[in-house]
């Protein structure tokens, strides 16, 4: 198969978490072809491919398929089709790499069943938790689970991970305050709900960093505010959206009681009302010692590049593999001269780190 050409196609159908509709079609049509595999669908977008060739237990092996709702800026000559839809994340690589895993097992028949997962709505809409809850990996024995991620300041031919906590628990959340409008020439009448959000957030950071100093065990971010409608009125409503993030569960505590408390008190401090509103929970990812052991010394005989690495407050739902399968995650590198940042309009993963994946994961089997 040509891998390049299958990236081109992936990269420019970019669709949205549980909207992967083409994205499945299309890894259908191209694995068609092999009758040594049997598809597994969903009631939702996803496969899992099933390679049997014993009694035995199964390793799996899984993509993300879902893109970003963020417009393309790259010239290539296979931007995206879609308008405002992006792989700004690398998942046509990590779609693109499975299917080449999957060929290179075909094409050699290693005597060892594998499930090949293409799992959709990485990206803040729990995917591998419903894959989970539909009960289908029960009906197979899995020893172990294998994931891989782009990263855009790692150059090709290397790859990071590390044994233990490797990424952070991760929740995302919104925060609102709802008060009362009232012309800003009679504020009396009103109750400020973008005072009280602002007041929430400049305090909620002072204690995280006084808890935290310099984001070192947890953060609890916000990057998205909204309030009022019209300049001369006092907002009635304030909506933030974040994320709050811990390696460990004491510090996930103790954020999650700091987020609740400050909320509390900033409604209380501007009389007016506050909600939380806790969405997308990713479990940590942590990689089994003794796979990372195999990971160093595979990429060491493949000629490959191996950087120790440290824990990171990215949120991957690979955990939710990783808390139930012996597991590993690491970090492919993309860039050839110049490093790219992950969700940016400009990120374009160059494509000969394809082939580092494939044979790295080939080898993991």
């Amino acid at each position: 198969m040509d891998l390049y050409k299958i990236r081109k196609d992936l990269h420019q159908i970019p669709e949205l978490g549980f909207q992967e509709y083409k994205t499945t079609k299309y890894i259908k049509s191209v694995l068609s072809g092999f009758s040594e595999l049997e598809i597994h669908e969903f009631d939702f977008p996803g496969l899992l491919v099933e390679y049997k060739k014993n009694k035995g237990k199964y390793k799996i092996f899984r993509a993300d398929m879902d893109a970003l709702p963020i417009q393309e800026a790259n010239q290539c000559d296979f931007v995206s089709i879609h308008h405002g839809k992006m792989h700004a994340c690398g998942h046509d690589i990590h779609m693109t790499i499975l299917i080449g895993l999957i060929e290179k097992v075909i094409k050699n028949q290693p005597d060892q069943n594998v499930l090949f997962l293409f799992q959709p709505a990485e990206e803040g809409y729990g995917g591998a938790e419903r894959i989970l809850n539909t009960g289908m990996l029960d009906n197979f024995e899995i020893s172990e689970a294998f994931a891989l991620h782009v990263n855009g300041h790692l150059p090709v031919g290397t790859i990071e991970s590390k044994p233990g906590v490797f990424f952070a628990n991760t929740q995302e959340i919104s925060v609102k305050f709802i008060g009362r409008s009232a012309h800003v020439a009679f504020p009396q009448n009103g109750r400020n709900a973008l005072a009280a959000g602002a007041d929430f957030y400049l305090n909620l950071q002072e204690k995280i960093q006084q808890q935290f100093p310099n984001h070192s065990k947890a953060i609890c971010e916000f990057g998205f505010m909204q309030a009022g409608t019209v300049m001369n009125a006092i907002a009635a409503e304030c909506n933030l959206d974040g994320t709050m993030r811990a390696f460990e569960e004491e510090d996930w505590q103790k954020v999650h009681q700091l987020l609740k408390t400050t909320a509390a008190e900033s409604a209380k401090k501007y009389d007016l009302k506050h909600e939380i509103i806790y969405k997308s929970y990713y479990k940590r990812v942590v990689n089994n010692k003794q796979l990372h052991r195999k990971l160093e010394e595979t990429a060491k005989n493949l000629g490959v590049n191996y950087i120790q690495g440290h824990a990171v407050f990215t949120g991957e739902d690979f955990g939710y593999l990783t808390d139930k399968y012996k597991g590993i995650l690491f970090w492919l590198g993309v860039h050839s001269g110049t490093k790219m940042d992950l969700h940016s309009p400009d990120f374009l993963p160059d494509k000969k780190a394809i082939d580092v994946g494939v044979k790295v994961l080939y080898s993991m089997i």
